[in-house]
């Protein structure tokens, strides 16, 4: 199998990425760093936020493996109340968040949707797509978005039969990952849920990313056991 994976520098992208080395898989990272040095890995230096870098991006022509995509790359953005951001962060939120996973898909699927191999999308969701969260009102909605595309593509490719497909949306539960430290760090008079996510770090309460990666795996491994296409690690723990 080839996967290629965007935000493979660190967090869930990077121990997904080294989960799949492990196990004999080539893998392709997409970010703005490399922080992976191993044998079957392979990165492309992009920024998800360049829309002519997005725009110029092709997957390499392959007719002998299986192939996955995991749009895994996410930011958060500002931690404050709608009507508090300026709108260059918004744009940055929805161009990671939501407008690059859309182009790479159709991207992946426009290459291969001819090819007798097998084929996945996985886009990392968030429990913040399913239910609103005070002062990240782009980061739910993006979210809520990705789930929604998901659902569409994997009905559209269903529909058509092309039964080698398989398109998910799995939220990683809370991890631990640089992210959460920019929400710990975040102004707690802005953002009113603060201090839980103080806790859960406290409590020794947020997933390793590995063991995520674990979880995530079982998927990837056999994804015909999955017939849903939102949902959640903690699923499948």
């Amino acid at each position: 199998m080839i996967a290629y994976i965007t935000g493979t520098s660190s967090g869930i992208g990077k121990a997904i990425a080294l989960k799949l080395l492990k196990e004999g898989h080539q893998v392709v990272g997409l970010s703005r760093s490399c922080t992976i040095s191993e044998l079957n890995y392979s990165h492309i230096l992009i920024d998800l936020c360049d829309l002519d870098a997005l725009a110029r991006f092709e997957f390499s022509s392959n007719n002998s493996n299986d192939i996955i995509l995991i749009n895994n790359a996410g930011v958060v953005g500002p931690i404050k109340p709608i009507g508090h951001h300026v709108e260059q962060d918004i744009i940055q939120v929805n161009t990671v968040n939501v407008i690059a996973p859309q182009i790479l898909s159709n991207k992946f699927i426009n290459k291969f949707i001819h090819s007798s191999h097998k084929y996945q999308i996985i886009n990392v969701s968030s429990g913040a797509g399913k239910g609103a969260i005070d002062a990240w009102s782009t980061y739910c909605a993006s979210k809520a978005a990705i789930d929604m595309f998901s659902e569409t593509t994997a009905k559209e490719l269903l529909d058509r039969d092309h039964v080698n497909w398989h398109v998910f949306s799995i939220a990683p539960g809370v991890v631990d990952t640089k992210m959460q430290s920019e929400i710990r760090a975040s102004n707690p008079t802005q953002f009113l849920s603060h201090q839980k996510f103080i806790d859960l770090n406290e409590n020794n309460e947020l997933a390793n990313p590995n063991y995520t990666a674990e979880l995530f795996y079982k998927v990837i491994s056999n994804p015909n056991n999955y017939k849903d296409v939102v949902f959640s690690v903690r699923d499948l723990a």
